[in-house]
Order: C-alpha cells, then structure tokens, then sequence
C-alpha cells in the first residue's frame, strides 16, 4: 500500500570527489571509464552519497549509468536508499533520470519509492528533484 499523496522534494548537490579509472573495449570509439562520486546535499534533502558510474563518451555524445546510495535525510525522514539512473548527452541537449531501488529504503525511508531527477543548470549548479511515495507497511498482521 502506498500513501496518496507523491511527494516532490529537491535539493542541490555539490560534487565533492570525482575518482575516474579509464578502461578499454576494442573496437570502439568511445572513452569508457568507471567513476566513483561523493556528492553533498543541501537542502530539503540533506546528506552524502556515494556513486558508481560507468561512462561512455566521445565527440558526437556522452552516456552514463549508475547505482548511487545516499545516507542522510529527505524531507526530514533519515535513512539510507539507493537511486539507479542514467544520463545521455548530444551537444548541448542532455537527459537524466533515475528510480529508487524499491525496498532500498532504511530507517525512516524505509518504504520510499518513486522518480529520481538530476539537472545541472547553465551556471553549472547540480541538483536532484525526488518525486516519491512512501509505501506503508505491507507485512501480514500475526495474531
């Protein structure tokens, strides 16, 4: 069961560590490397995450996918929950989206599920708009 009301809450982020280690495939075009990010949030949602990316770029365009896990609080519920999501690039044209992993959510997250949005603005300031339900507790009643 899921609450009624999806709740939108956003924040900015501040990249603070961008450990990247190229690899290569034969064959391709791209440069391909594997990211580690920590991120520091701002906000209505406040805390760090820890990041994995596997990137694929090159002249023409650029791809990205990742599994993130953030330990703080979102709306003033603390706890832990793990977002997965992606990003394209072409030109100046760029998309990026992501979910939280259901059933990923501790402590008071736990239960929280929905839509991950990462935007960077012209200024270059990141930020993440969560549009999300918390799920209420679907275990059976034991008597």
């Amino acid at each position: 069961m899921t609450t009624d009301a999806e709740h939108i809450i956003a924040a900015d982020f501040d990249v603070t560590d961008w450990v990247p280690e190229p690899y290569e495939v034969e064959g391709t075009n791209s440069d391909l490397s594997r990211v580690l990010v920590t991120k520091v949030f701002d906000g209505l949602i406040t805390g760090t995450s820890r990041a994995e990316l596997l990137m694929a770029g090159n002249a023409t365009g650029a791809g990205y996918v990742a599994s993130e896990v953030f330990t703080g609080s979102v709306d003033g519920r603390e706890g832990t929950m793990v977002i997965q999501h992606w990003g394209l690039a072409e030109g100046e044209a760029a998309a990026s989206d992501g979910h939280i992993i259901p059933g990923s959510g501790t402590g008071a997250l736990e239960g929280i599920v929905g839509k991950a949005i990462y935007v960077q603005d012209a200024a270059g300031q990141h930020s993440l708009e969560l549009r999300v339900f918390f799920r209420e507790d679907e275990s059976p009643v034991r008597s």
